[in-house]
């Protein structure tokens, strides 16, 4: 097991962060790597954070803004891995994360493995915690796919998987036409080309919440308009894969998703979204909220209660408990 991992780092305004991120990759236990970062155009001090490292391991480049799909397609261009794991500037690998993910490939080409993951807010990775989901496990991709889609919550990250670089060929880069909701399609695509997805239980993986400037909190018509066709490609192949009534229920949920964070911005968008639900046969997926937000919900309907929290967090009230 001493084969050759490209980490592809994409990064845009990621100065804050990057110097942690590169750091826990450079001390993974796993040794045999090479770190491509491509700067996506920073307009801050991300290029001076990344030259202040002296190591071999890292190959540095800087292109235009072309957005997260092309500067991973531009790394994996440059990569010369037989495994591909592909990692956000602001995020924090545990030290032996890719050795974790590589023992349980165990030099495999056709299948990829994924990780444990834990969430954290306060800029202190240690205060993440992992909390078990019904995906850490060995299964096959399809199974993964139901089971991560009808949780609670999804992680669709790319993030997840160490790929091998035969399997990421055939499975094919980022279609760049896409940003918003970019990992849903492409996790899709590859898990479809795979054998099995493994789980890698100590492979430790830090995500960085509740940043402002994230793609999640973009509220522009043309995110929107990609991340809804990032839902279209990956639900076309789901379905061409497995056309149940459960499978276009869990579309149907996907799109309903959309449907409330459209609105009330996009009434044409969500006129679009809520006539594909009703051709997959209607969703069950119910908008989430805090008490207060369930109980407006239950007495004037979901539209109310999310137009009164869009007037009150327009008015500086985000911390009435409505999320």
């Amino acid at each position: 097991m001493n084969e050759l991992v490209s980490v592809i780092m994409p990064c845009y305004n990621a100065a804050e962060f990057i110097s942690e991120a590169i750091q826990s990759v450079l001390k993974q236990t796993y040794s045999n790597l090479e770190l491509i970062i491509i700067n996506d155009g920073s307009t801050d001090s991300s290029e001076e954070e990344i030259k202040r490292f002296n190591d071999g391991r890292i190959q540095y480049f800087r292109q235009e803004n072309k957005g997260q799909c092309a500067a991973s397609n531009f790394g994996i261009a440059r990569a010369k891995g037989e495994y591909i794991k592909f990692f956000d500037a602001d995020d924090v690998l545990g030290e032996g994360h890719l050795e974790a993910q590589m023992k349980r490939l165990d030099g495999s080409k056709t299948v990829v493995a994924s990780c444990a993951w834990g969430r954290f807010y306060d800029g202190n990775p240690n205060s993440a915690k992992f909390i078990p989901e019904s995906v850490w496990k060995d299964m096959k991709p399809l199974d993964w796919l139901k089971a991560a889609l009808t949780q609670k919550y999804d992680m669709m990250g790319a993030w997840v998987w160490m790929i091998p670089a035969p399997l990421l060929k055939l499975a094919g880069g980022w279609d760049e036409r896409l940003s918003l909701n970019n990992d849903f399609e492409f996790s899709i695509r590859l898990l479809l080309h795979s054998e099995e997805v493994l789980f890698a239980d100590n492979a430790k993986f830090y995500y960085r919440s509740g940043l402002t400037h994230t793609l999640s909190q973009v509220r522009s018509k043309k995110r929107f308009e990609e991340g809804i066709l990032s839902t279209d490609l990956g639900c076309s192949y789901l379905l061409a894969r497995d056309s149940s009534p459960e499978m276009k229920r869990i579309c149907a949920n996907r799109y309903q998703e959309w449907v409330y964070a459209s609105y009330p911005y996009y009434p044409d968008l969500e006129l679009k979204l809520e006539k594909k639900i009703a051709e997959l046969g209607g969703s069950n997926r119910p908008l989430a909220g805090g008490r207060v937000f369930r109980i407006l919900t239950s007495i004037f309907g979901w539209k109310a209660a999310k137009r009164m929290k869009v007037y009150m967090q327009k008015f500086g009230l985000k911390k009435l408990p409505l999320n």
